[in-house]
């Protein structure tokens, strides 16, 4: 059976990954002519705004036959507001081609990347690209990778003329070879330090073969111990055939997959006009066919497969069944969500999202009758991506999202028109901020009228370690409340979190369900429904809640001369950093800066310094601030501190 290999290839937006995915497919002969980015004809750009744009917004899945191995391609979307449909991605796949541009280098998507694939422990391969660019210095290009990513990462190939059209691989001169590699001094010795046989037949002045070498190496790139570095030209397909080849013979694994039990993730979702939701599955184990009843792990029930699709772009063929290592679309899966594991084996590929949406804006229809599209669009939309968190504030009749930055409500718009025929509005983002309890305190809340009702619940809430979400749990037992009754308070905290005092979401802190009773007859599991945030918001008052904010990572770069001006700025922004480093005329500085005050300083800092500079950012964690420096807004909706308005709205006795 033809083994299978699943890839994704990530890059900093520009560095050429679409184009390197044309000649891949070219290559191998499965399409007859490379696309073009520029030109909108890429196989894997196929949505209208991806080929208006030449950028890709949404992975897209292509495969090819080469060497007898079939390799199934994710493209992924390069720019930093689509990472999560990057981390989505990777939940599916063996290992990655991370594409580095020769003439930017390592930029700050492309640090990100490298810190999610080492939390992962994926396999990668470092491709160059664009070598032929005037000014390029090989040498400098590998340093920096080294230096910025991991001295791990070793070339593997050898580049002649770099920095000119005339560009060539050959062999590394002082290396040696086996199966269309070559191993460097510098690769040899970091496999001796990984593989204490190796290092003791050197020490023993025993001879080591090039096959063991290529043995160890093979193990340790698949172990994520090493990272071959590999150049390419894509435009050109120079490098591309020697990439297939490696790709094929290091990363294939023959041996047969042992346990024939299902097992699968579902790592994307998206709505087909005749087919309805498509549920995107990656099979790690077993095989799945058509009208099989598949085990969802998080519904604890079965689903029944009603069509089973192959993917290429946007073409989707007929299957009848799929084996173990297939990507996989599946029509049938009403409730699947990404992130779901299929089977009852434990999971291969765990969920491990990072993305945190830092702005919330509010979408408005430009045509009043589009109300009601627009809310099953967004609603829909939400579903593809989790992060959107689409919320419908019926009352005020407002829809709310959240996103990760400018170019995203761009794409969200085009996609609207484009895919919905929808005319929409964007209300200014506003950055998310959050809230935590500034100490510990105790709410209670007695919901017994108007009868029939019965539900008192008595909450402890305490501060927990910045980052660490909402942790429950329940110290009464079940001769107060129930079980049943204490289940429905635990489902409730998350919603009566959902706006605190400064209304912005409650978070980082444990909630004990210390007291409390029912009653035998009047008791009902919607009166701890309404209940619990009555109990919660008073918690929320004996404590009072301290504002938090979205601080960022940045690395600003640029001329020396400038580094008395961009100081200034970021002691302005209460940016927190190191002392600048400065090499060759140019200096660099790193540092946190909260998000509220530089969010429009990339911008501000390029036309100031005639982009000289650039400073790039990313999330770091959420950190407290005063309310002065921050943001306070008014409760939406009816807060439960008024007590008797939220229970009629609840008993939905208030229109």
């Amino acid at each position: 059976m033809k083994p299978i290999i699943n890839i994704a290839i990530l890059a900093h937006v520009d560095a050429g990954k679409t184009t390197l995915t044309e000649q891949l497919l070219f290559t191998a002969g499965k399409i007859n002519k490379a696309g073009n980015v520029d030109k909108g004809t890429a196989t894997s750009d196929f949505l209208a705004v991806e080929q208006q744009r030449g950028i890709s917004v949404m992975a897209s899945h292509v495969s090819l036959d080469y060497k007898d191995v079939q390799i199934n391609i994710i493209d992924t979307p390069g720019h930093a507001d689509f990472l999560a449909e990057v981390e989505r991605s990777l939940m599916a796949v063996d290992a990655v081609i991370l594409v580095v541009s020769a003439a930017q280098g390592v930029q700050a998507q492309t640090r990100v990347l490298w810190q999610l694939l080492e939390k992962l422990r994926l396999p990668r391969f470092v491709v160059v690209n664009k070598v032929d660019r005037v000014g390029v210095y090989i040498p400098h290009v590998l340093k920096e990778i080294q230096r910025e990513l991991s001295v791990d990462i070793q070339p593997i190939q050898e580049l002649r003329h770099a920095g000119s059209a005339q560009a060539e691989l050959v062999t590394i001169r002082d290396g040696i070879t086996y199966n269309g590699l070559s191993l460097s001094v510098d690769l040899q010795e970091i496999l001796m330090e990984k593989e204490d046989q190796l290092l003791e037949k050197y020490l023993l002045d025993k001879p080591i073969s090039p096959e063991e070498y290529y043995s160890v190496f093979k193990d340790k790139l698949q172990a994520s111990q090493v990272f071959p570095v590999m150049f390419t030209l894509a435009k050109t397909a120079l490098g591309v055939k020697e990439l297939l080849f490696q790709i094929s013979t290091i990363l294939s694994n023959s041996a047969p997959i042992k346990n024939t039990d299902l097992s699968g993730v579902v790592f994307k979702i998206s709505h087909h006009s005749s087919l309805g939701k498509l549920v995107y599955v990656r099979l790690f184990s077993g095989e799945i066919s058509k009208k099989q009843l598949v085990y969802n792990q998080r519904l604890q029930k079965d689903e029944k497969v009603n069509q089973l699709k192959a993917v290429f772009s946007d073409t989707l063929v007929d299957m009848d069944f799929a084996r173990t290592g297939e990507v996989v679309a599946v029509a049938g899966f009403v409730e699947a969500q990404i992130g779901d594991i299929l089977g009852r084996c434990e999971a291969i590929r765990k969920p491990n999202m990072d993305t945190t949406p830092l702005l919330k804006v509010q979408v408005k229809p430009q045509a009043e009758k589009d109300y009601v599209a627009l809310a099953k669009a967004l609603q829909e939309l939400s579903v593809e991506d989790p992060l959107l968190n689409f919320n419908w504030r019926k009352e005020e009749k407002e829809f709310h999202i959240k996103i990760n930055g400018w170019i995203q409500i761009e794409i969200l718009e085009q996609i609207l028109k484009d895919r919905y025929l929808l005319n929409t509005e964007f209300v200014s983002p506003s950055i998310i901020y959050k809230e935590t309890p500034c100490k510990t305190a105790i709410g209670y809340d007695a919901y017994t009228m108007p009868k029939p009702c019965w539900a008192v619940v008595k909450l402890e809430i305490e501060p927990a370690e910045i980052g660490s979400g909402v942790v429950f749990e329940s110290t009464v037992g079940v001769n107060d409340i129930l079980l049943k009754y204490q289940k429905e308070v635990e489902r409730t905290v998350l919603p009566a979190l959902e706006q605190g005092l400064k209304s912005w979401e409650v978070t980082d802190l444990k909630v004990r369900l210390i007291g409390g009773e029912d009653h035998v007859v009047h008791s009902r599991a919607g009166d701890f429904v309404i209940a619990t945030p009555m109990a919660m918001m008073d918690a929320l008052v004996n404590a009072d809640t301290c504002l938090l904010e979205p601080l960022m990572s940045f690395v600003l770069q640029g001329p020396e001369d400038i580094i008395g001006k961009v100081t200034s700025d970021l002691v302005q922004m209460r940016a927190q950093f190191e002392q600048p480093e400065i090499e060759e005329g140019k200096m660099k500085i790193t540092g946190f800066i909260p998000l509220a005050t530089s969010l429009n300083y990339p911008v501000k800092l390029a036309s100031r310094t005639a982009g000289q500079a650039s400073i790039q950012m990313q999330f770091s964690r959420y950190q407290k601030v005063t309310n002065e420096l921050g943001e306070i807004r008014k409760y939406k909706g009816i807060n439960p501190l008024d007590r008797a308005k939220y229970i009629l709205k609840a008993r939905k006795a208030l229109v």
